[in-house]
């Protein structure tokens, strides 16, 4: 079920989680989660460079440390996932993303792209021009005649293949030119409803920020989510859109063949031990223990929600809104669940007593898992294993400290945080491939470089450039370091995906740390996993398909 959000910030390329694993597919919700797509609406996109470019100073600054701490592991240390607005969005306007090529069937010739649209209101424009100024003098019926020949003979020779494509988008006569700029342009003109009126919002929609995140007040939990604004008891304080992951547990176990070296082996090699390992998404998966299904609730910022037990100040309840079929998915059978739209499996979470601005939002995650993390810290002890390897994280904390930050070291400055077999180093990378200069190597031979240029913030340039859009992240090797401490320090670095070449200029703050593959935190075999429970009481009793419980579901 997961993969079909690939299109949008699932994608492990957006949140900066590649280096995870092999293969990798995230979990994002709030606005990311619930934005459309569609090639001639994009009007917001994901800026990469803020994944990579996160700080940690505020959890390690609030006496986090992951080498002591029972929470190591528990919670994702990948966050900041932000969306810019890359065009004007009306109160009112929903969110479109860029689903790539391949969701928006970029080379279908009978399917406007975002060239189609953008081209196409260009020329609209020219042609209301031309039409204010000369319709009146030559008459209706030569302006008529001028219009189909732009619109067929012109588009033919112009446009080629995508004629049909861009014509669709053109009205039948003349007249109705500028009701599609006063629409906003050949897309929203051909989608009107994209647009709701704000007042049926206020009363049929969900408000999806009433949540900001922070360091959590609760020890070990790393960032919580806290009250933006006073809520009254009742009040939403977010909606939770459901995606069902069936046979969840099955799914998020991993296991490792190793020899007996301790080297990766495949699974029917001789002597080979196996290893298994639950991943760190059952943290923040909802779970019954009668139910084979785990629910992720996609909500703005919900994942930040953390136990509260008793001091819990909200509480999940079913939505009623008319537009959500939620009653429907509750009589399903749980191999159904996972072909259901989230839009029709919503829980809300409901402020069960006044919460003041500032405070942190708090669920009661059930009994079994209070007892878990009880149990997980009394032996944690026992069980920690010494961390002498510091993460990404960590290292990045050194090298990017808003208080005294150091230099990434030159190839001859001897540093050990560079022989760390849990880590290498990532570049945010764009260069001018126009202004090329060719160093002359100590062989005879000459290599090209290029001038590093930052990740453009041109609203204009984002909307239109799939290359802007695109990953421009990737592995580097720091050839030469230059500047100071005061005028700020640049690099010449090594592309990992383009050895042959040298990218100059690069600022400090465009190089991390990533931890490498199943090295970070996160598969730390001893760190603590438990879903959050599902109330029984809200539960249908369609999805229990596990009566006896977790004996069923081994045996399943």
């Amino acid at each position: 079920m997961f993969e079909n959000f690939l299109g949008t910030c699932w994608s492990a390329d957006s949140n900066g989680g590649t280096t995870e694993a092999e293969e990798v597919i995230s979990a994002v919700g709030g606005p990311c989660f619930s934005s459309a797509g569609h090639v001639g609406m994009i009007n917001a996109v994901i800026y990469q460079p803020a994944t990579l470019l996160k700080s940690d100073t505020d959890l390690l600054s609030s006496g986090y440390d992951e080498s002591t701490s029972p929470g190591r592991g528990a919670f994702t240390l990948h966050h900041n996932l932000t969306l810019i607005a890359v065009d004007k969005i009306t109160a009112g306007s929903e969110i479109f993303l860029d689903f790539g090529s391949e969701y928006n069937g970029y080379e279908d010739v009978t399917k406007a792209n975002i060239d189609d649209y953008r081209k196409m209101d260009e020329a609209i424009e020219k042609m209301l021009e031309f039409f204010n100024k000369h319709a009146e003098n030559i008459g209706e019926k030569a302006a008529d005649e001028v219009y189909q020949f732009m619109k067929n003979d012109v588009l033919d020779l112009t446009a080629e293949a995508r004629a049909p494509a861009a014509r669709s988008l053109l009205p039948s006569t003349y007249h109705g030119l500028q009701e599609i700029m006063d629409k906003g342009g050949s897309a929203l003109n051909t989608y009107p409803s994209v647009v709701k009126d704000v007042d049926w919002l206020k009363n049929n929609a969900y408000c999806q920020d009433n949540l900001v995140v922070g360091v959590s007040q609760i020890e070990h939990a790393g960032r919580g989510a806290f009250a933006k604004r006073e809520m009254k008891k009742g009040e939403v304080v977010a909606p939770m859109p459901l995606v069902a992951l069936n046979y969840g547990r099955k799914a998020l176990t991993m296991t490792e063949y190793l020899n007996e070296h301790g080297q990766e082996v495949d699974s029917d090699e001789d002597g080979a031990t196996t290893t298994v390992k639950t991943q760190q998404m059952l943290n923040y998966m909802l779970e019954h223990p009668q139910s084979s299904v785990l629910f992720f609730p996609a909500g703005p910022l919900v994942p930040y929600v953390n136990h509260g037990g008793k001091d819990a100040n909200v509480k999940m309840i079913w939505s009623t809104k008319p537009w959500s079929n939620v009653k429907n998915a509750q009589k399903l059978e749980v191999e159904s669940l996972s072909g259901v739209g989230a839009v029709d499996m919503i829980l809300e979470l409901v402020a069960t007593r006044p919460i003041k601005k500032g405070e942190e939002v708090l669920l009661d995650y059930g009994d079994s898992w209070a007892k878990a993390w009880k149990k997980h810290t009394d032996e944690w002890k026992k069980k920690m294993k010494k961390v002498t390897l510091k993460s990404a994280m960590v290292l990045n904390e050194k090298y990017h400290s808003t208080e005294k930050a150091a230099p990434f070291p030159a190839p001859s400055e001897d540093d050990s945080d560079f022989g760390n077999e849990n880590v290498a180093l990532q570049c945010l990378l764009l260069y001018d491939v126009d202004k090329v200069e060719r160093r002359r190597n100590e062989d005879g031979t000459r290599t090209k470089v290029y001038p590093w240029i930052p990740h453009p913030a041109n609203a204009n340039r984002l909307k239109t450039d799939s290359a802007i859009r695109s990953i421009n992240r990737g592995g580097c090797r720091i050839v030469e370091r230059s500047g100071d401490e005061a005028s700020g320090y640049r690099y010449v670095v090594q592309p990992e995906s383009n050895p042959d070449i040298l990218v100059k200029n690069v600022p400090h703050s465009a190089i991390r740390f990533v931890d490498l593959p199943y090295r970070s935190p996160h598969h730390d075999e001893t760190a603590f996993r438990h879903a959050i429970g599902f109330p029984d009481a809200i539960f249908p009793a369609a999805w229990k398909d596990l009566p006896g419980g977790y004996k069923d579901r081994d045996e399943l």
